[in-house]
């Protein structure tokens, strides 16, 4: 049984420096957090708290190519068969849920700051930031060594950039609030960076919920896909057909195809196969052919009821 499932493993890239890399960036990630957090605190800045928020969506990405990376190593299982890819999932769906209610709060605050104004030390402000603006080149540099090899990671290493793009916009809000006196601009780029949380969080929301709901992958055109198909000798139809993903990078497909002769059948699985991995990058390919006669007693079939109510089987089905 292990070695059937082997068979439909699906790893991605799991090098040796690649687990320690990515911790060490969720480490740096958190410090940044821990640094800005109470940098917040001490100087009075909002804007330095919304981009430890902002920092929370990053040391997420990151905690979710670890998962990836770890997963990889998982194999399937009869109660698993797709193996644990999910849990990633799961994952970022609880956590951008979270991060929108961080948003929330943060906007809720500048709110109140615009509105009763506080005082703010732009120098401690100032210092905070740019030890962020350090750590968070430190966490760039580990993961562009990486960021080619790996989809996750790349997609981690853009959102440290995106972070690191905010802490310099609050660096240059404490030295305007240093020079002129102007509080107000604290609030306001607080207000900008949670906008940019609550995009990413939207983004990780909406995927997350699309892969749970199995839609089609967006990077797949189904039209284009079905077309390549239907050029494969020896096709009269393609009956049905769908398309998941199994997790982000991981996407999986069905096919029935009414095929005119029995004996090319091989033929044709190993096209379809072939076009669909090597062409469409799909993980998961499960081909099923079928002439016209044996379609039309499929359709005969009946699901049998297994909700344990005592209605018979309309066609005298028996359980194996």
């Amino acid at each position: 049984m292990d070695d059937f499932f082997q068979l439909h493993h699906v790893e991605r890239n799991g090098e040796t420096g690649l687990k320690r890399s990515i911790v060490f960036a969720i480490v740096v990630s958190l410090v940044i957090f821990c640094v800005e957090f109470f940098g917040g605190i001490h100087s009075g800045s909002v804007a330095l708290l919304a981009d430890a928020g902002h920092i929370i969506t990053d040391s997420i990405a990151l905690f979710l190519s670890l998962i990836a990376v770890i997963l990889a190593s998982k194999k399937p299982n009869p109660r698993f068969s797709f193996g644990y890819f999910r849990i990633e999932i799961l994952t970022a769906l609880l956590n951008s849920v979270l991060i929108f209610g961080i948003s929330f709060f943060i906007l809720w605050e500048a709110v109140q700051r615009l509105q009763n104004e506080t005082e703010i030390l732009s120098f401690a402000m100032f210092l905070y930031s740019s030890a962020g603006i350090v750590l968070n080149l430190l966490s760039a540099w580990v993961l562009f060594r990486f960021g080619n090899d790996n989809i996750n990671v790349k997609s981690a290493y853009i959102h440290v950039l995106s972070d690191l793009l905010a802490t310099v916009g609050v660096l240059f809000g404490a030295l305007l609030i240093h020079f002129t006196g102007w509080t107000w601009v604290d609030a306001t780029i607080s207000v900008l960076i949670s906008l940019l949380i609550l995009r990413s969080a939207w983004a990780i929301f909406r995927e997350s919920l699309f892969v749970l709901l199995e839609s089609a992958p967006a990077n797949i055109d189904i039209p284009h896909v079905l077309e390549h198909i239907r050029k494969v000798k020896g096709i009269e139809a393609v009956l049905d057909y769908h398309f998941w993903s199994v997790t982000r990078g991981v996407n999986a497909c069905t096919f029935r195809i009414r095929t005119s002769s029995s004996e090319k059948q091989d033929f044709i699985i190993f096209q379809c196969t072939e076009v669909l991995k090597s062409s469409f990058g799909i993980d998961f390919v499960t081909i099923q052919c079928e002439n016209a006669e044996l379609t039309e007693k499929l359709k005969l079939l009946a699901v049998n009821d297994t909700h344990g109510t005592d209605h018979p089987h309309p066609h005298g089905h028996h359980h194996h």
